[in-house]
């Protein structure tokens, strides 16, 4: 446990990682402002029947949609961008678009740590430049351990190649955060998560390693796997 602090993502921190409940919510569609910085905008709403705010966070980032979905498929990377993440790792790859991912995040002092199990399925456009991570909270997969478990956490990130060199992402997220947390204190750093997770996200594209990657095709044109180009 960390005495450090900042929250999305899953993907899943203090404001809860990667987001809304599997509860049926009605949406209120007037967004807030929280704050414009760093090329990142956050804003926030109220979701009827939830004590907790949803986020929605954009960024236009110099990498290619390739680059990002490398990133997302690698676990190991994910303690380098999702904020607060302490541990991951793929319990279970349906297929390269279905990928079930456990996590863990660290919490300030005297918080216990959260824990999540995150089933991701990816969905794209048929000229492959926009592409949509749905996330959401599951049970199962993982035994409960000393973490509080969040099973409640839904949102998705949306991907769109705006140029050749350009992509447009817009992620939006609600979660319970689960255990004796005031809502109030939540939602008041539901900033730090989505600011800190997008931030690391762009600096992670620049790495080599991602930014050559390639996405794989099967012969009927659906995506199966990534690789660093002429590996």
């Amino acid at each position: 446990m960390r005495s450090s602090f900042n929250w999305g993502i899953t993907l899943l921190t203090f404001t809860a990682s990667i987001l809304a409940s599997s509860t049926v919510f009605a949406i209120n569609d007037s967004w807030s402002i929280e704050q414009e910085n760093n090329g990142i905008s956050i804003a926030s709403r109220e979701i009827d029947g939830s004590n907790f705010r949803e986020f929605r966070a954009e960024m236009t980032l110099e990498t290619k949609i390739d680059t990002i979905i490398a990133i997302f498929h690698d676990p190991n990377s994910f303690t380098q961008w999702v904020h607060q993440c302490s541990k991951a790792e793929i319990v279970q790859q349906n297929s390269f678009l279905d990928v079930i991912v456990y996590q863990v995040s660290n919490m300030p002092f005297l918080v216990t740590d959260r824990d999540i199990v995150i089933h991701d399925v990816y969905s794209y456009s048929n000229d492959y430049k926009e592409w949509t991570i749905d996330v959401k909270a599951i049970e199962g997969f993982v035994p409960v351990t000393d973490n509080v478990r969040i099973t409640q956490s839904q949102g998705a990130y949306k991907l769109t190649q705006i140029n050749d060199s350009e992509v447009k992402i817009v992620w939006t997220q609600h979660a319970d955060p689960a255990g004796a947390l005031p809502s109030w204190l939540v939602n008041s750093l539901i900033v730090d998560l989505p600011y800190e997770t997008l931030n690391n996200l762009r600096e992670l594209t620049k790495e080599e390693q991602y930014k050559s990657s390639k996405i794989g095709y099967d012969e009927n044109g659906v995506p199966t796997h990534w690789a660093v180009k002429n590996f």
